[in-house]
């Protein structure tokens, strides 16, 4: 299954006011003050979605002109979409999340200085089913183009291993990739499965009052958050803008927003050194604990970085996320290895297939399009 992460028919239309008051909260992230030091400039958000519209609140020149991935009908194998449409207005809201200038009810984006290429899937469409295999395509585009922040608000089930391989392809070409965790508001299948790529940064939505978002799917491979509770959000069809719940799907482009800030701001800088101080600056549980299951490692806070010149970028080529190696311990003097018995090998081998084969199954059926739990997740250190 192929969901785009938000709730848009729950808007309502915004009052013409809306034009003149930024969004709360850009105001507690102190983005004016940001601003003044980095605005995104330099950096390349791609958005792999349902597209762009060209709409009154996002400004022309802050959108390049991408790419549509999007497959053609059997009976039209000739046909073209343009990059520059979009029937839903998902991928829409999510540029105007990150470089929209806050006019005719736009939301202002976090990061106005930086440029969107927006890459058009099937996503709001009758064709979306396609939409995990064009998103690959379009992942491995955005890398080749270049996009250095890649931003999926959308999840999957039918195609992991195909955008697992374009989000490695990517990662090798220096990208950093953000998934929204879903807004299934549990954590029966710990959201989008596309969080569980290792290196992938999974953002959880918080309300207007930092608190978590009802509706955000959470688990294991949750490692920030940002708000995605009533904001600006196109309405249904695409038609004018609307407040309502955008949920991960707003939470993770803002998430990307943030690491454009800090990118612009530190142009040498890799993909891992970006992600490792947002981890490390984010505003923490609010339970004290270091990460959870809901926010993760936090909200996101890039003014930490660029306005209290706090997070220590560390080793360049190391994924912050990445498990601690394990020692082995070292035998004490006059301590040889003893040979593992051959039953205890063949004990250990069986205890390994209750792992390998869940795992081998659920790519199995969502091949076939089963709905499946699935059982082995990205491990922490």
């Amino acid at each position: 299954m192929i969901v785009a992460a938000w709730t848009v028919s729950a808007g309502t239309v915004i009052p013409a006011a809306a034009d003149t008051d930024p969004q709360r909260y850009l105001t507690k992230m102190k983005a004016p003050e940001m601003w003044k030091v980095a605005d995104g400039t330099g950096i390349t958000v791609a958005v792999v979605d349902s597209g762009f519209r060209e709409v009154p609140g996002v400004p022309g020149e802050s959108v390049l002109p991408g790419v549509s991935v999007m497959s053609p009908p059997m009976e039209q194998p000739d046909k073209k979409y343009p990059a520059h449409d979009d029937l839903d207005g998902h991928g829409t809201t999510m540029t105007a999340a990150i470089v929209g200038d806050g006019t005719g009810g736009a939301p202002k984006g976090l990061a106005p200085g930086a440029k969107v290429m927006p890459v058009r899937t099937s996503l709001g469409t009758l064709q979306e089913f396609a939409a995990g295999h064009e998103g690959a395509k379009g992942i491995r585009y955005a890398a080749d183009n270049g996009a250095k922040i890649i931003n999926l608000s959308w999840g999957d089930d039918l195609a992991y291993e195909v955008v697992k391989s374009a989000v490695q392809y990517a990662q090798s070409k220096g990208a950093l990739v953000f998934a929204a965790m879903g807004n299934d508001g549990d954590s029966n299948n710990n959201g989008s499965m596309l969080t569980m790529i290792p290196g992938v940064i999974g953002v959880g939505a918080v309300d207007d009052d930092g608190g978590v978002l009802a509706l955000s799917s959470h688990g294991p491979d949750t490692d920030l958050s940002a708000p995605g509770g009533k904001v600006p959000i196109r309405c249904t069809d695409n038609k004018g803008w609307c407040v309502g719940d955008g949920g991960t799907s707003y939470a993770s482009a803002l998430a990307s927003a943030s690491a454009a800030l800090v990118w612009s701001a530190h142009p040498n800088w890799t993909a891992n050194q970006v992600a490792r101080v947002l981890i490390q600056t984010a505003g923490g549980p609010r339970d004290g604990a270091k990460r959870n299951d809901y926010v993760g490692y936090g909200v996101a806070r890039p003014r930490v970085v660029l306005l209290d010149r706090q997070g220590d970028p560390g080793a360049p080529d190391t994924d912050p996320l990445a498990p601690a190696p394990v020692k082995a311990p070292t035998p004490s003097a006059g301590q040889t290895a003893a040979a593992p018995h051959p039953a205890a090998s063949a004990d250990a081998e069986s205890r390994n297939f209750p792992w390998q084969w869940p795992a081998l199954g659920a790519v199995v059926a969502a091949g076939l399009g089963i709905g499946t739990t699935v059982l082995v997740k990205r491990r922490r250190s």
